[in-house]
C-alpha cells in the first residue's frame, strides 16, 4: 500500500490544495499498461490496464495545478518501498528481457506488461485520462510480465523490483486482471 491511502488520498482531492484553494491537481504514478509487441517491437500505443486502487497505490506525487503547491511526495520505490528506488526507477531502462516471440508457441505476437510511470489531471470528481511520454526503451519503464494470446501468462518477473531492482520478496499487491 503506498504512504497516501485510498481514504486520505480522496480526502485531499476533495479538498483540493490548501495553499490556494485550486481543485485541479496532477497526479504521478507508477502503474500498469500493456504494450503489444510484434518480433519484439511495439505494434500499438501503450494500453493502461490498473484499476483505480492500482493508481493509488503506485501513487508518487500530487501538486496543485494552479499554484504547484506539492501536496504529496513519496521517493520510495512505488512497487517495493525501498528508499531512493523512486530515482532509480525513473532514470534506469527495462531490465527485464523483451520476448521476440511465445517460448511456447513461438507465435511473434506477445503482450508486454511493465509498470509505466503516469500523469493525470484530476478536478473533483473527473480524472483525465492517464498520459506517458514513457515508451519501451526508455528510461523509467519497466516489464514485469509477457502475456501470449493463445498460451496466457507466460512468465512473470519474482527475482527483483521490476522499477527499483531492489531484491525480492516483493511486498504484495491488489489483485489485477489484465
Amino acid at each position: 500500500m503506498s504512504r497516501l491511502s485510498e481514504r486520505a488520498f480522496s480526502e485531499m482531492v476533495e479538498a483540493g490544495c490548501p495553499s490556494c484553494g485550486g481543485r485541479e491537481l496532477h497526479l504521478r504514478s507508477y502503474v500498469d499498461a500493456l504494450v503489444p509487441l510484434m518480433e519484439g517491437e511495439p505494434v500499438g500505443p501503450v494500453k493502461w490496464v490498473y484499476k483505480g486502487e492500482m493508481f493509488v497505490d503506485g501513487l508518487y506525487e500530487v501538486a496543485c495545478g494552479a499554484c504547484k503547491h506539492l501536496l504529496f511526495k513519496d521517493d520510495r520505490c512505488p512497487r517495493c518501498h525501498d528508499e531512493g528506488g523512486l530515482a532509480r526507477g525513473l532514470t534506469t531502462t527495462n531490465a527485464y528481457p523483451v520476448p521476440e516471440q511465445c517460448p511456447r508457441c513461438e507465435h511473434i505476437e506477445v503482450r508486454f506488461i511493465a509498470f509505466v510511470p503516469a500523469r493525470v489531471k484530476y478536478e473533483g470528481k473527473r480524472a483525465d485520462r492517464a498520459q506517458t511520454s514513457v515508451e519501451l526503451h526508455d528510461p523509467g519503464f519497466h516489464g514485469y510480465r509477457v502475456d501470449c494470446k493463445d498460451c496466457g501468462k507466460i512468465a512473470e518477473r519474482a527475482d527483483a523490483c521490476p522499477i527499483c531492482e531492489s531484491p525480492a520478496p516483493i511486498r504484495a499487491r491488489f489483485s489485477q486482471s489484465t
